[in-house]
């Protein structure tokens, strides 16, 4: 911007005719095509979206690894900190993050040996007064380790203070033999 009009706009309106001159005389160059878009995730200058996450405080950000899962992240913080200590903000996260589609199983408990649930290892038998605030997450697609790690690390910042999660499980999806996935130890059995 090295026109000398362009850079007396920049000044605030009630500038001294000082200002004025000090401002063309300036040899300064400012660029503010990015400052224009700086509030909204999706036009936003790449480089300046850590700041604006910053701003915004939002959850996840160094968990996304791509520029549209980031902005995705952005512009899911609003809400995901409106409705946070939900199953929905819980839901938000995972999905902003990339990890796809989840369900939410909560009070991991408290059932009973009457054949209404079927012993497999998704409820345990404890009492519900000890385990009614913990739930556990079933994700539609395998994690890593890394992964699992990264969204138990994330959840107690949406989810509600007084739950626990018990559990990530993705045994539906789990690591089949048909060569996609290594056993290198990134991959586990299905649980985390």
């Amino acid at each position: 911007m090295s026109d000398p009009m362009a850079r007396a706009r920049l000044l605030p309106p009630n500038r001294t005719a000082l200002e004025s001159a000090l401002a063309a005389m300036s040899s300064l160059v400012l660029d503010t095509a990015g400052l224009r878009h700086l509030w909204h995730a999706r036009d936003c200058l790449a480089e300046l979206l850590p700041w604006l996450s910053w701003t915004l405080s939002v959850e996840g950000w160094s968990d996304a690894r791509s520029d549209d899962a980031r902005r995705a992240v952005i512009l899911d913080s609003i809400n995901i900190h409106r409705r946070k200590g939900t199953p929905w903000a819980i839901r938000a996260l995972i999905r902003a993050l990339g990890f796809g589609e989840i369900t939410i199983i909560e009070r991991i408990g408290g059932i009973r040996r009457d054949g209404t649930a079927a012993h497999d290892g998704e409820y345990a038998r404890a009492p519900l007064s000890s385990t009614w605030a913990t739930y556990r997450l079933v994700f539609d697609r395998p994690l890593t380790n890394a992964q699992a790690a990264r969204v138990r690390a994330l959840l107690p910042s949406v989810a509600p203070a007084r739950c626990l999660c018990v559990g990530l499980r993705y045994a539906a999806v789990v690591n089949s033999h048909n060569g996609a996935m290594r056993r290198d130890g990134s991959f586990n059995r299905g649980s985390a």
